[in-house]
């Protein structure tokens, strides 16, 4: 069965890593961009992120699959599909807990609040914006420019879908489904970033329990607040506690140390493989605990036998964000818009198959076209913006200064 063949998984995955390296090769300007990307402390990570933007790609389109043939959108069968999906999701909140927990603690009281904020608002929105555009284009398109709902119903639409939440559009049935809905994982994401402050003042910079326990309420607050839109589930959340685990793992040598033998490499590929083979979800205590045992070893810098280093594999990692974002609608497009168009039927394996092997290739070149004309601009405005308004800020107190002066 398609659905359950991890063939199927290997050569899509062989086609985008194939697809990146002949980029690499062709583009000199993507090559100059990760080398300079590969300064980071984390590059293993950097890797990592490329394989699980990619794995997510694969499990929707099995789901595709399934629902093509069945009518019925759930997750697939098979464990490995399923988890490349739901493990995937889960290292990428690990991923998030332990970038900015590893800087709190690195920071401490120092730690740039103003440029957190910014540098999350334009890394999330440049991309967004584009999509959800062309969500609401193709949705009215699709409707003959009727409109069904009222302007101010519309309005709302667009303030939910501008928060990553996904109502119908213009009572177009299960509008998400145009992107894999996809954007659910950004909503927690966000309550990440908001708690953060808070959690940070709790557990790091400590202060009275006064402050503690409006802290907590506030996260709480915070919870319900977000939650009320995006239904946050607590055992979600529970994947940024394996990522902030991660941030004190690394600061303890001996334990980097035995991370990098390739015991611990084989250690790290035995949980991921337990857990993509005997769990069919990612997000309860036996499967989190086995994913923060194989993130922590690869935060640490193992490589896992050189899986993570290839330049082809860092480059998925460096588009991951547009991958993980623009998948579902490549995979929309061409499997369930355009078979009808050309008068094939996508619930033929032999029809099926062949398009997402194109869609595997085409989200690669169209994800490294929207990092570097999108996402990377984006990330320098945000820069900009912080410079702008710091020397803003130094202006004025400098007219401050001069004023007290006279």
């Amino acid at each position: 069965m398609t659905e359950t063949n991890p063939l199927i998984a290997m050569t899509a995955y062989l086609l985008a890593i194939a697809t990146a390296a002949l980029l690499l090769r062709t583009v000199p300007g993507l090559t100059r961009q990760l080398e300079h990307g590969n300064e980071s402390r984390f590059a293993g990570i950097d890797g990592l992120r490329g394989y699980l933007a990619f794995g997510v790609f694969v499990h929707h389109s099995i789901i595709t699959w399934i629902f093509l043939r069945t009518g019925v959108i759930n997750f697939p069968p098979s464990n490995f599909y399923s988890q490349l999906g739901q493990g995937s999701v889960a290292l990428f909140f690990m991923i998030t807990g332990f970038l900015f927990w590893d800087r709190l603690l690195t920071h401490g009281r120092r730690h740039d609040w103003l440029a957190f904020a910014l540098s999350r608002l334009f890394r999330l929105y440049p991309l967004y914006l584009p999509l959800m555009l062309t969500v609401f284009i193709c949705v009215f398109y699709l409707q003959d420019w009727e409109l069904k709902d009222s302007g101010i119903q519309l309005v709302g639409q667009t303030l939910a879908w501008l928060t990553f939440d996904r109502p119908d559009v213009n009572q177009y049935h299960q509008t998400g489904m145009l992107i894999s809905n996809v954007t659910w994982t950004l909503g927690y994401e966000v309550f990440f970033y908001l708690a953060l402050p808070l959690a940070a003042m709790v557990f790091i910079y400590r202060g009275g329990w006064l402050q503690t326990v409006l802290c907590l309420i506030g996260i709480y607050a915070l919870y319900e607040l977000i939650g009320w839109e995006h239904s946050l589930k607590k055992h979600f959340l529970a994947s940024f506690l394996g990522g902030i685990a991660a941030a004190y793992w690394i600061r303890r040598p001996t334990w980097v140390a035995w991370s990098l033998t390739p015991l611990a490499g084989i250690i790290a590929l035995l949980a991921l493989a337990i857990t993509f083979t005997l769990f069919s979800r990612a997000f309860n205590l036996g499967a989190l605990l086995l994913l923060s045992l194989f993130f922590g070893i690869v935060a640490s810098g193992n490589t896992l036998f050189g899986a993570l280093r290839p330049r082809s594999i860092r480059w998925l990692g460096e588009i991951s964000y547009s991958t993980y974002l623009l998948h579902g609608f490549v995979l929309w497009v061409l499997v369930q818009r355009l078979p009808p168009l050309l008068h094939l039927d996508a619930r033929q394996a032999w029809v099926f198959l062949p398009l997402m092997a194109v869609c595997s290739c085409l989200l690669i070149i169209i994800s490294s076209l929207t990092y570097r004309y999108i996402e990377k601009p984006g990330i320098n405005a945000g820069k900009k913006t912080l410079h702008w308004l710091r020397q803003n800020r130094r202006a004025r107190e400098d007219l401050e200064k001069t004023a007290q002066q006279r």
